[in-house]
């Protein structure tokens, strides 16, 4: 086990035989170096247990981060979730979830309905009932956006079931939000029954 020291105002590691920082000249503390790579690489929190169901979604990171930060900020559990490329029905994407637990959607929107960043994403709950005709049906499928046919009952690309409910199919041993189409989990694998 080493020992180094460190310059809390740098935020920079000497060994232990160095007595003042080389940058800003302050007196350096005396660590233990695994401790310091232990507290460095401390995975995040898993957030609770509990019933969690997608609430904003996007196809870059990048735009769920803001609303990860105010969640965090407001205390409020959540997960961001990743599909890859759906190797089923081939739609060659990845789509970002933020998740919360069941119990906690209505404070989540709450908290993120003034975010200018919310506002840019759909919410889960409003992307299936935008852009619907009762006419016509839908324009575009709220599952790919890829252009439907008038009065479609399933999407050509990914499969998505038009009719019935709009309630969202979960896999039941994971609780990951899938398509129709899906035969099995594409986070966990397992087999989804119609």
């Amino acid at each position: 086990m080493s020992m180094v020291r460190h310059c809390a105002q740098c935020d920079t590691d000497y060994r232990a035989e160095i007595l003042t920082c080389a940058e800003c000249g302050g007196e350096l503390e005396l660590r233990d170096d695994e401790v310091a790579e232990a507290a460095e690489a401390t995975p995040p929190e898993e957030p609770p247990p509990g019933n969690y169901r997608s609430l904003y979604f996007s196809d870059r990171i990048e735009d769920l981060e803001p609303l990860a930060e105010e969640l965090t900020r407001q205390s409020i559990p959540f997960r961001i979730d990743s599909s890859g490329e759906d190797t089923i029905t081939l739609v060659p994407h990845s789509r970002f979830d933020l998740v919360v637990r069941e119990d906690e959607r209505d404070r989540a929107r709450e908290a993120l309905a003034s975010l200018p960043e919310a506002s840019d994403l759909e919410l889960i709950d409003d992307a299936a009932e935008k852009g619907f005709d009762p006419q016509r049906g839908y324009a575009r499928c709220p599952a790919c956006s890829a252009e439907l046919p008038a009065k479609a009952l399933k999407c050509p690309d990914c499969g998505l079931s038009l009719e019935g409910s709009l309630e969202p199919l979960v896999c039941s041993a994971c609780g990951w939000e899938v398509s129709s189409a899906d035969t099995a989990c594409p986070r966990c694998g397992a087999v989804l029954e119609d």
